[in-house]
């Protein structure tokens, strides 16, 4: 049982350092920008390199598994972090920072596909929202360490201690690669992949995939430039702004946690408005807030978006049924992965011809499509169950 516990531990403590560095590029971009003399958009260039690799590593993780075991697939993916981070901490040019978030973009898309497959195979319900949790410790935690370093303009500093932490872990994983259980292979039919259209078509699917989409984009805006945001459009000093981007990630850490309580006395369509709507106030905060009044709007938003991305992917059974709901799920996560490619990019080329005064607008759209979206899909739900 001793056992059992501490490498449940262990896999938490996994989750915690894939989000340490998910939160940290747009803490440090204001400083980085200035140094590496780019637009301010460029970071959403890194973080697009960062998501395609994230991509492309997730539909490698299945094959990777059968062939060198999940407990070295994660200690190779922990460690290509460990190099990311590194030639993040020594870059001298614009260009190889986009090199170094190659590895990083594969480590982590590995780490989170594997480790979420081996928690739903091995682990009950509960451990899947309480690993959620774990990673916003993660996420809450690399603003703060970053924004210790920020004060001395030391943004490299911050990179360095991030990829010391990863590899202290990669060396406890290591010794523990042999006890990770190795799954069963799976077959995976040409039927199953002819039947992609036909999934896309089934009632609601269309919509689920728009909220995944601009849900995880919300989310993805919100640390890549919630930061540059206060420093630019409020004038928060970037310091005290890498500590309120914490708070967002700190709201989302504790929301997630609580939300399976809430569960006990909220239907899952109650609590998905409950969040959207509260999102929704946060963002509003965001445009009105002045000062440090403009934490409320972080805090918020954290707080509106922690229960949204887990109840949407625990309901995927309910609204499509148990026969398709492995393949819808993955559908879904790839999609809202193409969210995070894609919009906090598009977001910093918009923000570059109009400023960054449009940051919280635009995420009041997103918002607005994740809400518009869960109407018509629980209408359209309700409406194929009544059939």
């Amino acid at each position: 049982m001793k056992k059992s516990i501490l490498f449940l531990g262990l896999i938490y403590l996994i989750f915690i350092s894939l989000g340490l560095p998910d939160s940290i590029l747009g803490v440090a971009w204001p400083s980085m920008n200035g140094e590496f003399n780019v637009a301010a958009s460029s970071a959403g260039i890194i973080a697009m390199v960062v998501s395609i690799g994230t991509i492309l590593s997730s539909f490698q993780t299945n094959q990777l598994i059968q062939k060198i075991g999940v407990g070295n697939l994660i200690v190779c993916s922990i460690l290509f972090t460990v190099i990311g981070l590194c030639g993040f901490s020594v870059s001298k040019n614009f260009v190889f920072l986009i090199i170094s978030a190659i590895p990083l973009g594969l480590g982590a898309g590995a780490i989170d596909t594997a480790v979420n497959d081996y928690v739903a195979l091995h682990y009950k319900a509960h451990h899947m929202n309480w690993l959620h949790g774990f990673w916003g410790i993660g996420a809450t935690l690399g603003p703060i360490i970053m924004g210790v370093f920020l004060r001395n303009q030391n943004w490299r500093g911050g990179y360095l201690v991030l990829a010391g932490v990863q590899f202290m872990l990669v060396t406890v994983v290591y010794f523990t690669r042999k006890q990770w259980k190795q799954p069963k292979q799976a077959a995976h039919s040409l039927e199953a992949q002819d039947s992609l259209l036909t999934l896309i078509k089934q009632p609601g699917v269309i919509f689920s995939l728009i909220c995944f989409i601009f849900y995880v984009g919300v989310e993805a805006c919100m640390g890549l430039w919630g930061s540059s945001f206060l420093v630019k459009v409020k004038d928060i000093p970037i310091s005290t702004a890498a500590f309120m981007t914490s708070s967002y990630y700190a709201s989302l850490t504790i929301g997630r946690l609580a939300a399976g309580f809430f569960t006990f006395f909220l239907s899952s369509r109650k609590l998905l408005y409950i969040s959207e709507g509260l999102l929704l106030a946060g963002v509003v905060f965001l445009i009105i807030g002045k000062g440090n009044f403009a934490a409320i709007g972080f805090i918020f938003t954290g707080l509106g978006s922690a229960a949204i991305f887990p109840t949407m992917l625990h309901e995927t059974p309910e609204r499509f049924g148990t026969k398709n709901s492995a393949r819808i799920m993955s559908l879904q996560l790839a999609l809202a992965y193409t969210g995070t490619t894609f919009l906090p990019p598009a977001l910093g080329v918009l923000a570059d011809r109009f400023t960054l005064t449009i940051f919280p607008y635009l995420l009041f759209l997103f918002g607005g499509i994740v809400f518009a979206s869960t109407l018509i899909l629980e209408k359209t739900v309700q409406a194929t169950n009544l059939r």
